[in-house]
């Protein structure tokens, strides 16, 4: 071992607990907003508006603890000391996970606006078009997770190939749901004879705000494959 990789580990361990502990604080958060947006859905689409109404709260909630935590990260994020990342990328990946979590609260805040019965085989589309985009966003917890083991262990071969394999399926669940999306478009336009033109609106748009959940799973994927390049 050479004498930078005998001060950047020692290094990377006094730093590792403050910003990716943080980060990893944060990316729990989108966990647990993800089951509620996903328990809401599921009851507004089964017509149980109470219980849907119960887990709107909690992704409201729930998302305001999350900015809690990003605006601590962006306030105490060393400006003067080294860290085994850079910084602009790694306040990218924030943002863009923290969408994923703004968007997850557009979904049941939109729904809320209007109380639309849908038939069982929309209701369905909805369900399957919502757990394709749940798949997504947890193929991106797996790979934010990891991010912390790549760290630690110095950016090892091993670790960041793991990392990337994540990413990989967050990529190919996020294409699944756009196909989704577009189906689900369709037959929301074949309905047309049968829903009003707001409740076609307000279908419409609420398939366009699960796939921005996925789209910006994605996209803080890819900020953490930046990372992973230095």
């Amino acid at each position: 071992m050479g004498i930078l990789d005998r001060i950047r580990v020692p290094l990377l361990g006094t730093l590792r607990p403050d910003p990716f502990k943080r980060l990893n604080d944060h990316a729990k958060i989108v966990k647990c907003c993800t089951e509620s947006m996903q328990e809401a859905v599921t009851a507004y689409f089964r017509g149980d508006f109470e219980r849907f109404e119960t887990y709107r709260v909690k992704v409201t909630e729930q998302e305001g603890e999350a900015d809690l935590i990003k605006k601590n990260i962006r306030n105490h994020l060393p400006r003067n000391i080294h860290m085994p990342v850079d910084k602009r990328n790694f306040m990218l990946l924030l943002t863009q996970q923290d969408k994923i979590l703004d968007y997850e609260e557009d979904v049941v805040q939109w729904l809320s606006i209007r109380t639309t019965k849908c038939d069982e085989q929309l209701a369905k589309e909805f369900l399957t078009l919502t757990d394709k985009v749940v798949e997504t966003i947890q193929h991106f917890e797996r790979a934010i997770f990891n991010l912390t083991d790549v760290v630690e262990a110095s950016f090892s071969d091993e670790e960041r190939s793991e990392t990337k394999r994540y990413i990989k399926h967050v990529s190919s669940s996020e294409h699944e749901s756009d196909l989704l999306e577009h189906q689900l478009s369709r037959t929301i336009f074949s309905l047309e004879g049968t829903l009003s033109a707001m409740d076609i609106y307000h279908m419409l748009r609420t398939v366009q705000l699960l796939g921005e959940v996925a789209n910006h799973a994605e996209n803080a994927s890819d900020r953490v494959r930046t990372l992973l390049a230095r």
